[in-house]
C-alpha cells in the first residue's frame, strides 16, 4: 500500500469544497460502495489485514458489529488492546464538508486537523475527546458520503501502531477503501 500524503490546514474551519469531493477519484479508478458497509461491515478487512491493523494473531480478535444508527460499521477489538472501528455515519456529518462545518471542529474539537489523501479519495486526519493518543480519519467515498476510521483505546506495548495511531487508522482505511473498490 502507498504511504499517505498529509497537508496540514491552517484556520479552524477550513475544509475541502463540495467540488473537490465530487472529482477526487483518480480517473480510471472505481468509486468505493458504502453501501456494503451496511450488508456485512465486519468483512471489511480481511483476516490478513486485521493482523496488519489490530493485532497479530487474528484470531484473538473479536469483530463487533455495529447496526444502529448514528453509525453503521465494524469494531475490531484486541485483548487488552486497543479498539479499532471503520464506519459510515448515519447522520450528519456524513461529508468532510459538513464535518468540516461542525460544531466540534469550529470549536477546535478536532485538532491537529490534516488534509490528506487515502487511495486517490480527500481524507482528514484528526484526533478526537482531548487526545492525540488516539486518532480519526474521515474519507470522502463518494459525493454524499465519508467513511470513518478510527484507533482508540489502550494498547500492548508491542502493538503495531502503539506509537502511530493515525499511521495505523490510514492503512485500515486505505485496506477497506481498496476492498470496497
Amino acid at each position: 500500500m502507498r504511504p499517505v500524503e498529509t497537508r496540514t490546514r491552517a484556520g479552524p474551519a477550513a475544509g475541502p469544497g463540495p467540488d473537490r469531493c465530487a472529482t477526487a477519484t483518480r480517473p480510471g479508478r472505481q468509486t468505493p460502495r458504502p453501501g456494503q458497509v451496511d450488508a456485512d461491515p465486519c468483512s471489511l478487512l480481511t483476516r490478513d489485514q486485521v493482523a496488519a491493523v489490530v493485532a497479530d494473531p487474528p484470531g484473538e480478535v473479536n469483530a463487533f458489529r455495529k447496526a444502529t444508527a448514528p453509525i453503521y460499521g465494524c469494531s475490531w477489538v484486541a485483548p487488552l488492546g486497543a479498539n479499532a472501528t471503520a464506519s459510515k455515519p448515519a447522520k450528519r456529518p456524513q461529508t468532510l464538508t459538513e464535518l468540516a462545518e461542525s460544531p466540534a471542529r469550529k470549536a477546535d474539537m478536532f485538532e491537529p486537523w490534516t488534509e490528506t489523501s487515502i487511495d486517490g479519495l480527500p481524507a482528514i486526519v484528526y484526533h478526537q475527546r482531548g487526545s492525540t493518543d488516539d486518532c480519526s480519519v474521515a474519507v470522502q467515498a463518494t459525493d454524499r458520503q465519508m467513511l470513518t476510521f478510527e484507533i482508540v483505546g489502550k494498547d500492548l506495548p508491542g502493538n503495531y501502531w502503539a506509537n502511530d495511531r493515525c499511521g495505523g487508522v490510514a492503512k485500515m482505511a486505505e485496506a477497506v477503501i481498496g476492498n470496497l473498490r
